[in-house]
This record gives C-alpha cells, sequence and structure tokens, in this order.
C-alpha cells in the first residue's frame, strides 16, 4: 500500500471513528437523565482508577487472541466465522485435562493445556479448510455451521456429564489453583495472559511476514491463481490457515478460563468469537494492530459496564451505544474490503 493510501486510509478510520463516538453521545443525551455522569462514565471511567484500567486490559486478552485468529485466516482469503465455537472448544478441552490432572503435577501441565486446546480447536476449524480444499466447500458456511454446533454439545457437556453439581452452576469444575495464571494487579483481573497475547501477536506477524509459509499464505489471499501459478500449494494453504486460526481462537478461550473464570461456564464468552472479526476487521489483518483493535473494543465494553452500574444508563442502553460504535467502524472496514476487490477485478 502506498503512503498516499495509508494516510487517506488512516484519516477514513479517525473519521468514522469519531462520528460513531459523536453517535454514542447523542444516543447517551437523549436517554439518560444525567448525560454528563453517563457520559463520564461511559468514556472516562476506564482510566480513573487502577482497577477499571487493568479490568480493561483484561478483557482485551481474549480479544487478542480470536482477533489473530480472523486476521490470520483473512490473510490467508479463508473466511473462518466459527471462531466462537472454536473458544468454547478450546476452552473446555483445555479444562478437561486440567481437572482430570488435578493438581498433582505442578511442572509441565500448563504447556500440555495450552497445547491441548489449540490442538482441539484447531482441528475443528482445519476440518473446514479440508474441505474446502479437497469438496469446494464454503468455509464460511462449514465453519460456522461447525461453531454453532459445537457451542450447543459444549452446554449439554457443560451441565450434564462434566458439571460440577456441587457449585450450583451450569459450569465444569473448577482447575486447580497451581494451574491458574498469575494475576498481576489484584484485586483486579488483570493477569499474565495479557502478555502471552502479545506474544502470540508478535509471533503471528513473524510468521506473516516473515517466513516462506507466511509469504505462500498471503500471496493466496490475494490472489489464488497467481498463487497457484506460482506452485503454491493453495489447498495446503486452505488447511493450515484454518487449522491455525481455530488453535489460536482455542487458546484465547483457554486463557480466559486460567486468567479469570477457573472454569467453563455456560456462555462465558460473551461474543469473544465475533467480536474478534470486528477487532480483525478494524486492523486489517494485522497481528500487531490487532493489540490496540482489541483494547478499543474492551475500552467499550469496560465503559458500558461502569455506565450501567454508575450512571442511571441501563445495560441495554450501553449496549446500543457499544454497537452502534462497532457498526460504525466494521461498516467502514467492510467498505474498504469490498473497494479493493472491486479494483482488483
Amino acid at each position: 500500500m502506498k503512503r498516499r493510501d495509508r494516510i487517506s486510509s488512516l484519516l477514513g478510520t479517525l473519521t468514522v471513528l469519531s462520528i460513531s463516538i459523536i453517535a454514542g453521545i447523542i444516543i447517551i443525551l437523549l436517554t439518560s437523565d444525567v448525560p454528563s455522569e453517563s457520559l463520564f462514565s461511559f468514556f472516562i471511567s476506564p482510566f480513573t482508577s487502577k482497577y477499571f484500567f487493568f479490568n480493561m486490559l483484561a478483557c482485551a486478552t481474549p480479544l487478542i487472541f480470536t482477533g489473530l485468529a480472523v486476521s490470520l485466516a483473512f490473510s490467508a482469503g479463508t473466511y473462518n466465522l466459527g471462531v466462537e465455537g472454536q473458544v468454547y472448544l478450546g476452552a473446555l478441552a483445555g479444562t478437561f485435562i486440567a481437572v482430570r490432572l488435578g493438581g498433582a503435577f505442578p511442572f509441565g501441565v500448563v504447556p500440555l493445556i495450552f497445547l491441548t486446546s489449540f490442538l482441539v480447536s484447531g482441528l475443528l476449524a482445519g476440518v473446514s479448510g479440508w474441505l474446502k480444499s479437497s469438496r469446494g466447500a464454503n468455509e464460511l458456511i462449514t465453519s460456522l455451521l461447525a461453531g454453532n454446533a459445537i457451542i450447543i454439545l459444549i452446554d449439554y457437556i457443560v451441565e450434564g456429564p462434566f458439571q460440577d453439581f456441587y457449585s450450583g452452576l451450569a459450569a465444569t469444575p473448577k482447575v486447580p489453583d497451581n494451574y491458574m495464571l498469575s494475576k498481576v494487579m489484584p484485586p483486579s483481573d488483570f493477569h499474565t495472559g495479557f502478555f502471552i497475547g502479545l506474544f502470540f501477536a508478535i509471533l503471528i506477524y513473524w510468521f506473516i511476514y516473515h517466513t516462506r509459509m507466511g509469504y505462500d499464505l498471503r500471496i493466496t489471499g490475494k490472489d489464488p491463481e497467481f498463487a497457484r501459478y506460482l506452485g503454491i500449494k493453495i489447498g495446503s494453504i486452505y488447511i493450515i490457515s484454518m487449522f491455525l486460526s481455530g488453535g489460536l481462537a482455542g487458546i484465547g478461550g483457554i486463557v480466559d478460563v486460567l486468567g479469570i473464570q477457573g472454569r467453563v461456564i455456560r456462555g462465558f464468552s460473551a461474543g469473544y468469537g465475533w467480536n474478534g472479526i470486528a477487532v480483525s476487521l478494524i486492523a486489517r489483518n494485522n497481528p500487531l494492530l490487532v493489540i490496540p483493535s482489541a483494547l478499543f473494543f474492551a475500552y467499550l465494553d469496560t465503559g458500558a459496564q461502569i455506565a450501567s452500574f454508575q450512571a442511571d444508563l441501563t445495560p441495554e442502553v450501553a449496549r446500543v451505544v457499544q454497537s452502534v460504535i462497532f457498526y460504525f467502524i466494521t461498516a467502514r472496514a467492510f467498505y474498504e474490503i469490498y473497494t479493493v476487490g472491486r479494483e482488483k477485478k
């Protein structure tokens, strides 16, 4: 992308961001009896205390992983819409290993938990890549269907065979404390998983932009026919990209469990997978830009939560404000993708 195009794209994004925030402010002014208090709670409060700020960073952690998952798939020209289900599956698979092993093995178990989550969720997404490669099936549909189906299955498992009946929750047994990720700034939820997310963002950036496999992946995403002409096995690229994408989503799920929840609770994800798509779109599939994009989404989510209990803004209105901002930003990203696609044709 030329420098002029980059500047134009940046200005466009900032303009849309400003418009979306103004739209959010207007909604608050129309619905709140104390608009100044609501505006302060929504937009300023996340930065007014260490507790709120570090909770915002904790909220961004799973979004970094799901944003990376989507950006990697999109970079290869594959569309992984099953990220939400892969988050659930990774969380359940890792939790199962942790609970079954108990706390008797203090060393080496956490990497095993991460690896299990990565492989299981990666295999789920990889099936969609294989179907695209071998049968020409649309991975957008197959990944979406598989993701929705796995969520239903996991809800059944969490409420049935793997439920902790003594907790009174629709949840699995608790992960042993020695497998949990360390809290960095208690009493906030901020934990070391955030730094793991930063590491993976750098790793995925290096993989995509500084390895031969990453080059093949990007060429396939931009022009599959040209990639085939160069001798790149695009079928393998589809499978690998979907597998890696699903694996990253799975790690995002288990990081949230080990960092905050301590167990898989029915409905724990809160849309991490779907928000990851928006995070990736804003970041333009750049793994490093996923970090500020995830932080922005976490900022909006944290602001909505604070405004719903500190001001007279109801949770529903707070979510509407949040959604309006999301839609403006993602619409801009989709428009640019559509425009670039038409120019290529």
